[in-house]
């Protein structure tokens, strides 16, 4: 499993931003723009997070979801994030390990992202 996260997001300031956010916080970043390019990427590879924009052109997050297979959706956690609010029916059925709403602060991101690829910064005691 890769130590890098794949963003999947199809508006490239949105991928822009949130790719350099990530990178200046050490971490290794893989974008796709479309749900079939983040299949793609994680047949590659697998991620060791998955950020997956919902609402995307060819395929909705939900479906990306959907086409992984179940040992993939146990071993990648993924945040879902969408400018619409999400139906809790869809986050009961895939479980996301987190949800955000656009436009969420990034400060909330690198939060999410720094427990679930275990990279938290540690303070002394």
């Amino acid at each position: 499993m890769s130590r890098e996260i794949l963003v999947v997001e199809d508006e490239a300031s949105i991928a822009n931003v949130l790719s350099r956010t990530l990178r200046a916080h050490g971490h290794e970043v893989r974008l796709a723009a479309t749900g079939k390019g983040a299949l793609l990427a994680i047949t590659e590879e697998i991620p060791a997070l998955l950020l997956l924009d919902i609402n995307l052109p060819d395929l909705t997050g939900w479906e990306v979801l959907r086409r992984l297979s179940a040992v993939d959706r146990e071993r990648i956690p993924v945040v879902v994030f969408s400018a619409s609010p999400l139906a809790p029916s869809r986050i009961e059925e895939f479980k996301p390990a987190g949800v955000l709403i656009k436009p969420f602060p990034l400060q909330a991101l690198l939060r999410l992202v720094a427990e679930l690829t275990g990279t938290a910064e540690r303070k002394e005691v």
